[in-house]
This record gives structure tokens, C-alpha cells and sequence, in this order.
């Protein structure tokens, strides 16, 4: 992700800085959240658990969705889990990295959140399908004859969103912030004209309207808590994108404006429906006067395309994050700025979801359906975020098991109600997310574990770098000009490609190097701390080089920017081997056979290493071994 020169990692900069960093805050972070209008009130009143449109109901679900956005977004996501920032980078993986306690408990939190993590893959394929559905649904108000054309129509906008993302997000977002400045203000000045004339809506700011309305509604009003949740769906999405623009600008571009806007929105259709209750159709753009039908819609469908851009570059960051910390394996990732780290393009994510997104399009035909499966996912991974969050606040920021439990226990209970809520939609579509978490949760899992078990296999035949020196020492092996530069993942250990080259070539290099690239469990590390280096007897040399999480390696142009006495990574004397395992299953104890061969499937298609660490190929070797799992 991309870090901003000017602030610190709380977003603390100049009085103008700030307002600008909000700005675009504005176009990237809250485009989700911000378009949540579009369908959320409808749904929740109408959706796939329908209450009476009166007046009760309204002013009760309204009640629900202005406390949901105050303790959900506000007090939770705002002012307690944006604390926990891992050196200014936000996000459930950055946080998963913020968990350090060992043990069953430590391991158990990981995975949660790893699944959380895999969950925001599948409810982040159905927000684009959603959001520009639903604001193309809008030509239907405008032009009632062309309603065959809303499918097609979306598709195209899909299919041109994911065509330019090789362009990058910088040239892609250039228009974004005073877009969605423009949104939020056409938002609030709708709902304000609307609440005017009709201000008995107001009373629905007492949260005694939500205690009445499950008192009146029963269990269909605990299910209607399913789609209130779509208000708060782009809650997660403003705690990974806290690297982009740091937490205080992110709190002043919601509380400044998307907070206010959001309400006086809800509100205005609020106010629409106690004056009008056949305007639940589609209640955000009945709240337009006709003249501005065809100027809303396409104001719209830009504010969807913005929110699905912020979710597709957050995928993008989440693969290159997922890869360096272990988690994938090596995917084709391509930097798209020279001035802002972080910014990337990752193909293959980039068409598997746009595949995803049409699929959807097609297979639920309207966005009342699709929110039929949103949010189901994110529920839980909203509620793994609280967990995650309790274990940093005890270990981390030192607090108390009592205070951690005051604090974090109601929002707790406000995410567990929202998660039994969604579990009733899985048979309506809610199965697809969850499907889509479980398959990347089992990806996740599965290359960790292969990797662990290679690297367990190879460390049995390895030799230490001492016990390998001094055996060299009493031999004589031939040595000529240069450097070779051996890639291994074990600090300490001789790299196979090197006794691999030594038994078949019976010659080294003058000066030997075995680097390891290590991923930190920071999102950044800077280069002057990158090299940690041994030096060996008989010109031979242990070099750790050490990245962030978001970090791009590009090894071969870091190597030759080094200055470490006794070496020399001249590209006219280097040469670089890289290991390459050809694995195969053996009757051995480790992982499911079908986990070894879903295990071998991806790391045959995984990305060449030398692309990945930015290595010449024209001197760059690959030396094979075999490896039995």
C-alpha cells in the first residue's frame, strides 16, 4: 500500500495536507459505504424479509441503520480498531500480523484470521456486480421501456472497469475525489429537501425506535438486521485503505462529510416514504425529481464504478501482501506508479474477478437478489476483526482483561447479531461468499503448509555454512572470477542449487553469496535496515535481506546499491542461482493427498522467482532438486 511522504502514520500533517489527504480519502476509502444508499434502504424495508411500509417500520429501520453507522463504523472502526496500525498499514492481514502470542490460542488466531482475510475475497466479487447494478437499475425510473438493456449495460461497465486496471490506480483515481465530493453533496442536499418537508423523521435519531421495532416485528425483525447491514459494508474497507492516507484524514472525511451525508440521505428517503409509501420501489432515486432522473443515474453509476475501484486495488494489494508473507504463491505482479510504493497490478486476480462479477450479474439478474447474498461474509470477518482486536489490546496496548471486555464485548454482541442475521440468507446466494472464503482459506493454508513441509524435506539433506566451509578448506575445488549469488529461504544453510552446482560443474565462484529474502512482519522496511550480513572463511558470505509485507523485492538493483566490505555485486561479474524443486507425492505423514496435489497444481503455475525478485533473467540459473512430500 501506498504511503503518503507528509503525514506520519496517523495522518498527522499540515492543516492543508490533511484536507487534501480527506479529499482523497473521499474517492477511494468510503466509495463503498458511500454507495450503500443506492439499495440499502430499499432492501431493508422490501428486501428478502419484507415489513409493512408504515410508519413504525420506517422510522425503526431507520433508527437501526443511523446507531449501525455510530457504533459500528464510528466507535468501533474509527476511534478503536484503526488504533491498531502495523507501522501505519491497516487491514485484517496486517492486523493478523500484529498477532505475536504463541501457542494453540496464537495459532487459533491466526487462522481466524486467514479465514477473514479469504472472506473479503468473496464479498468483494459481489460489490462491483451490486453496486453498478443497482445504479444502472436507475434508468428504469428514467426510461421504464429499456428495462431488457440493465444486464448488458452493466456488464459493458464491468468489462471497461477491469480492462483499464493495467493503466494503474493512480491514473485510474485522478478524477475520483472531486467525483465523490460531488456524490456526497447530491446525497445530502436530496434527503435534506425531503426531511424538510417532512421533519417528523427525526424521531427516528432515538434508539428507542429500533427497541420498538424488534418488539413490534419479532423474528422477522431480528432478520431485517441482514439488510440494515448493507449501510455498514464498507467498514473494513476503512481500515485497509488506513496505509493510503493515514487515520486522521480518513476521521475527518467521515465525520466532515460522509457521516452527515449518509444520514441526511436515509433520512430523506425516510421522509419520502411516510409521505409516500409506493416510493419503496426504489426510494434513492424518487427522492431526484424527474428532470434529474438521467443526471443521477449517471452520477450514480460513476460513484459505483469509484467504490468497485477502491475494492479491486485493495484485492490487488491483499494477493501482493498474501504472497510475501507466505500465503500464495508467487503471482505476476506488475508496479503501476514510479512514485508511490505499493501500487500494483496483479492479472490473474484481475480477470478471476471479473469473471466472478459477470457471473453474478447474470446469475442473479438484479441487485434485490444479489443483496440477498451480501454481507454474509463480511459479517464475519467483521466480528473476527473484533476478536483480533481484543488479543492486540491485551498484548499489545497493555490493556486490562476487564477493560479489554467493557469495551470490546458490546461491539462483539452488535457484530454476532449482525452474523446470525446474515446466516438466513446462505440458501437465498449467501452460500456464494462464504463458498469463495472456505476455497481461499484452503488456498492460504494449503501453500503454507507445502511450503513448510519442502522446506523440512530440504533441510534434512542441507549442511550448515560452517560444517560446509570448513570441509571445503581440505579440498580442492576450482574457483573462478566473479560472484555467484544463491537464493535460499534458510539463513544458515547451504543452498541445494549450490551442492547441486558444485557436483556437476566441480567450480565455484571467487566469492559466494547466500542470500535470503525474509518478509518482515511490518508493512515496510526501510533500506538502510534491509542487510544484515556473516562473512564465512574462503570468500564465502551469508546475506539476509529483509522486506516489508508490502514490499516489491527487486533484489538484483538493492544488491548492487549496497556498500558491505568484501563485496561486489558488479552486474558484469554476478550471476544468480535460484533452486527449483520438482516435487512429487510420496507415502509420507503431512497433508491430505488431495491438499498435495491442489499443492503441486500451484506451484507449477506459481510465477518465475526471478521476475518475482527482480532479477536479470540473462544471468539467472535455474538449478533443479527433488523434493518428495
Amino acid at each position: 500500500m501506498t504511503h503518503t511522504a507528509d503525514h506520519d502514520e496517523h495522518g498527522v500533517g499540515p492543516p492543508g495536507r490533511m484536507t487534501a489527504l480527506a479529499l482523497g480519502a473521499l474517492g477511494v476509502v468510503f466509495g463503498d459505504i458511500g454507495t450503500s444508499p443506492l439499495y440499502a434502504f430499499r432492501e431493508s424495508l422490501a428486501g428478502e424479509n419484507p415489513i409493512g411500509v408504515v410508519e413504525p417500520n420506517i422510522l425503526g429501520v431507520l433508527s437501526l441503520m443511523f446507531w449501525s453507522l455510530i457504533i459500528v463504523i464510528t466507535i468501533k472502526y474509527l476511534l478503536i480498531v484503526m488504533r491498531a496500525d502495523n507501522h501505519g498499514e491497516g487491514g485484517i492481514l496486517a492486523l493478523t500480523a500484529l498477532i505475536t502470542r504463541g501457542g494453540r490460542i496464537g495459532r487459533s488466531l491466526v487462522m481466524f484470521g486467514l479465514f477473514g482475510t479469504a472472506l473479503l475475497y468473496g464479498d468483494g466479487m459481489i460489490t462491483p456486480a451490486i453496486s453498478v447494478l443497482s445504479a444502472v437499475e436507475g434508468i428504469e425510473i428514467a426510461a421504464p421501456s429499456i428495462h431488457h438493456w440493465v444486464l448488458p449495460i452493466t456488464a459493458v461497465i464491468l468489462i471497461g472497469l477491469f480492462s483499464i486496471q493495467k493503466r494503474g490506480t493512480e491514473t485510474v483515481g485522478r478524477m475520483f475525489g472531486p467525483v465523490m465530493v460531488l456524490w456526497f453533496g447530491v446525497l445530502a442536499v436530496l434527503g435534506t429537501i425531503q426531511i424538510v418537508s417532512e421533519p417528523t423523521v427525526l424521531r427516528a435519531l432515538s434508539p428507542t425506535w429500533a427497541v420498538s421495532f424488534f418488539v413490534d416485528n419479532g423474528g422477522t425483525g431480528f432478520l431485517v438486521l441482514g439488510s440494515v447491514f448493507l449501510v455498514v459494508t464498507g467498514g473494513e474497507a476503512l481500515y485497509a485503505d488506513m496505509g493510503h492516507f493515514g487515520r486522521r484524514p480518513i476521521q475527518m472525511g467521515w465525520f466532515v462529510a460522509v457521516l452527515p451525508a449518509l444520514t441526511l440521505n436515509y433520512f430523506g428517503q425516510g421522509a419520502l416514504l411516510l409521505s409516500d409509501a409506493d416510493a419503496i420501489r426504489n426510494p434513492f432515486f424518487l427522492l431526484a425529481p424527474a428532470w434529474a432522473q438521467w443526471p443521477m443515474t449517471v452520477l450514480a453509476t460513476t460513484a459505483t464504478v469509484i467504490a468497485s475501484q477502491a475494492l479491486i486495488s485493495g484485492a490487488f494489494s491483499l494477493s501482493s501482501q498474501a504472497t510475501n508473507l507466505g500465503y500464495l504463491p508467487r503471482l505476476r505482479i506488475i508496479e503501476t506508479s514510479a512514485h508511490h510504493r505499493g501500487q500494483v497490478y496483479v492479472p490473474s486476480v484481475n480477470w478471476f474477478l471479473l469473471a466472478a462479477c459477470l457471473t453474478l450479474v447474470f446469475a442473479f439478474g438484479s441487485s434485490s437478489r444479489l443483496a440477498a447474498a451480501y454481507g454474509v461474509a463480511v459479517t464475519m470477518t467483521m466480528l473476527i476483526t473484533t476478536t483480533l482486536i481484543a488479543s492486540v489490546a491485551i498484548h499489545r496496548w497493555g490493556w486490562s482483561r476487564t477493560r479489554t471486555l467493557l469495551v470490546l464485548l458490546p461491539l462483539a454482541v452488535v457484530d454476532t447479531g449482525f452474523v446470525v442475521a446474515n446466516l438466513f440468507k446462505i440458501p437465498a446466494g449467501g452460500w456464494f461468499p462464504l463458498l469463495i472464503g472456505m476455497g481461499g482459506f484452503i488456498i492460504f493454508t494449503t501453500w503454507r503448509k507445502g511450503r513448510m513441509l519442502v522446506s523440512r524435506r530440504i533441510e534434512r539433506h542441507n549442511l550448515t555454512v560452517e560444517a560446509f566451509v570448513g570441509g571445503l578448506a581440505a579440498e580442492e575445488i576450482a574457483r573462478h572470477p566473479g560472484t555467484g549469488v544463491y537464493l535460499h529461504r534458510h539463513p544458515g544453510m547451504v543452498p541445494p542449487a549450490l551442492l547441486a552446482n558444485l557436483k556437476y560443474n566441480d567450480s565455484l565462484n571467487e566469492t559466494v553469496v547466500f542470500v535470503s529474502a525474509v518478509t518482515d512482519d511490518q508493512p515496510t522496511v526501510p533500506p538502510v535496515q534491509r542487510p544484515r550480513v556473516t562473512h564465512h572463511p574462503l570468500g564465502f558470505h551469508e546475506l539476509e535481506m529483509h522486506y516489508g509485507f508490502t514490499d516489491r523485492p527487486s533484489l538484483a538493483e538493492d544488491l548492487e546499491s549496497l556498500i558491505i566490505e568484501d563485496l561486489s555485486f558488479d552486474p558484469d561479474y554476478t550471476s544468480y542461482f535460484l533452486g527449483r524443486e520438482r516435487i512429487s507425492i510420496e507415502d509420507r505423514p503431512g497433508m491430505a493427498a488431495w491438499r498435495d496435489r491442489l499443492f503441486i497444481l500451484m506451484y507449477r503455475n506459481s510465477g518465475d522467482p526471478s521476475v518475482h525478485f527482480g532479477l536479470p533473467r540473462d544471468r539467472s540459473v535455474d538449478i533443479g532438486t527433488h523434493v518428495g512430500i
